[in-house]
């Protein structure tokens, strides 16, 4: 089982995830990486704060990587950070 760093706080920036190297993970683990990551999705949108939406997305694409999270959860968090940043980018100029 690969295990990394866990979360301190909200603006550590560091992500708990739990991955098993055979089979990557399973449901409850799937299911708490997710929780947190829209958790911390919807804290970003509501700050207005583009670092820390980018820091989500980036969060969102390691836990991608280690198939700690499923292509349709990652692209919710995608639709929660980038496409936001996107669609959102007048408030997050003046939320500065």
């Amino acid at each position: 089982m690969i295990t990394m760093v866990k979360r301190n706080g909200w603006k550590s920036g560091q992500l708990v995830v739990m991955h098993r190297a055979a089979g990557g993970g399973n449901q409850m683990q799937r299911e708490t990486i997710m929780k947190q990551l829209e958790k911390q999705a919807r804290y970003a949108q509501r700050s207005l704060s583009r670092d820390l939406l980018y820091q989500t997305y980036g969060q969102a694409c390691m836990a991608r990587q280690l198939e700690a999270i499923t292509k349709d959860e990652f692209m919710q968090i995608n639709h929660m950070t980038v496409y936001f940043m996107n669609t959102h980018a007048r408030e997050l100029e003046e939320g500065r």
